[in-house]
């Protein structure tokens, strides 16, 4: 099953059998906190099934979306590779099974099978360049460049964004107040660039660069 992860996909067979050897298998309820940020915990956790997002909060209790996972995504890496503290809050949004491999037998095993450590090296690099690119949307877009890059972004072939989304989904997810994002939804639908049906939102034609 670890083949269909990211982190573990080029690791061989032989390395992610003994990784799930190793591992627990947990099932959590929608809505379900996984980790609390600021947890001293060091497990690794591995999406089998559900959806989860990582959430960040200031101390109004104004939260910010920072990762959105599927299954076969990994989570909670950071803490797991160094024993520092939890860096966000990871809570279900629909039923989820995870894996949660532990940090104690996982160095055991690397320190016979190095090839491991290369798969997680990897896949750090490539979190760190999207995390990259989110922080210059951050810094150059405006709230109406970060929707219309989220809905680009996540559309299917057939224009669909698949996941129902609120509007205060979504503005947690780029940063932005559920107002600004209504207005600016309002307008693309009146445009005809965007529809929503059944809870999914479409997109009908390209989105203009500025609006």
């Amino acid at each position: 099953m670890l083949e269909r992860v990211p982190m573990f996909a080029n690791i061989g067979q032989e390395s992610c059998e003994a990784l799930e050897y190793i591992a627990q298998r947990r099932q959590y309820r929608k809505n379900a906190v996984i980790i609390n940020e600021g947890d001293e915990t060091d497990n690794l956790y591995v999406l089998l099934s559900g959806k989860a997002n990582a959430v960040r909060s200031d101390v109004t209790g104004r939260q910010l979306v920072v990762s959105r996972f599927q299954p076969y995504d990994c989570f909670g890496e950071m803490s797991f590779l160094d024993g520092n503290p939890r860096s966000a809050t990871i809570i279900t949004t629909v039923p989820c099974e995870v894996m949660v491999i532990p940090r104690r037998q996982f160095f055991t095993l690397v320190s016979d099978q190095p090839a491991i450590a290369w798969g997680i090296i990897s896949f750090l690099l490539a979190k760190l360049r999207l995390a990259t690119q989110q922080i210059t949307d951050l810094a150059f877009l405006d709230v109406y460049g970060r929707l219309a890059h989220f809905l680009t972004e996540n559309q299917n072939e057939s224009g669909i964004i698949e996941d129902k989304l609120t509007h205060q989904e979504i503005a947690d997810i780029i940063g932005a107040s559920r107002e600004t994002v209504t207005r600016i939804i309002s307008q693309l639908k009146e445009g005809d660039f965007i529809a929503q049906r059944s809870g999914q939102f479409s997109l009908r034609r390209k989105l203009p660069y500025k609006f």
